[in-house]
């Protein structure tokens, strides 16, 4: 049900430009809950401006003004804190990155076999750390890696493959047929124009899958014991 909410309250913003104010009234949630799924969609100063203009008797336009004002105070404090951090670990040490490197794949990874290490995930900048941790520390080739895309049928296919294509930087010929996930009922139909789908990734060797696994966990002990 909220899956649907969702969808049709992002409709209302995207097709009607309507506030948040308007579409609490034909969804049924609260604002707090419209200010997480709408914050991905803020209106343009001058949609706010013919909010105010046509809605003097009411608080449309100082809602959303508010929620703005809100949202830019959290980007700034965003870009201030990733700066300082960013000083931080542009100077970490080779052997911290090779740790950060089997963290992600002891949360993420596939280990349910011997041979295939594959890592899958919605956010193109964690499969690009770990084609490029794979590469530092396996001496993997960038052309060495093949993928899979699974997406939905609304989704443009070609385009989605396009995308992943260009962002990681590979060929055409190192993607796998792409996997379209059928729609559940009352399921989100992602149409977000910042969903991609799920990009997974794949290379297979048993030496590399069992040394990875080996140093994985080497650290955990170390730590535990």
């Amino acid at each position: 049900m909220n899956a649907q909410l969702k969808e049709e309250a992002i409709k209302l913003r995207i097709e009607q430009k309507l506030g948040y104010s308007s579409i609490a009234k034909l969804v049924s949630v609260s604002k707090s809950t419209l200010s997480g799924w709408l914050k991905n969609y803020p209106l343009s100063d001058e949609r706010i401006r013919e909010l105010r203009t046509a809605n003097l008797k009411n608080n449309e336009a100082k809602i959303e003004s508010y929620i703005r004002s809100k949202r830019l105070i959290r980007e700034r404090k965003f870009g201030k804190n990733y700066e300082k951090h960013l000083d931080t670990f542009k100077k970490v040490s080779k052997q911290s990155r090779f740790v950060a490197g089997l963290m992600l794949y002891l949360a993420e990874g596939s280990k349910k076999d011997d041979y295939h290490i594959s890592i899958a995930n919605t956010d193109p900048s964690i499969i690009r750390f770990f084609m490029k941790w794979m590469q530092e520390f396996m001496g993997v080739s960038s052309s060495s890696f093949k993928f899979q895309l699974h997406l939905y049928p609304n989704m443009d296919i070609k385009a989605e493959a396009k995308f992943w294509a260009s962002i990681l930087g590979i060929s055409n010929k190192q993607f796998y047929k792409h996997q379209i996930r059928k729609l559940q009922k009352g399921s989100f139909t992602y149409r977000e124009s910042f969903r991609h789908g799920t990009c997974q990734i794949y290379f297979s060797n048993s030496e590399k899958k069992r040394e990875l696994m080996s140093a994985i966990k080497a650290f955990i002990d170390s730590f535990l014991k």
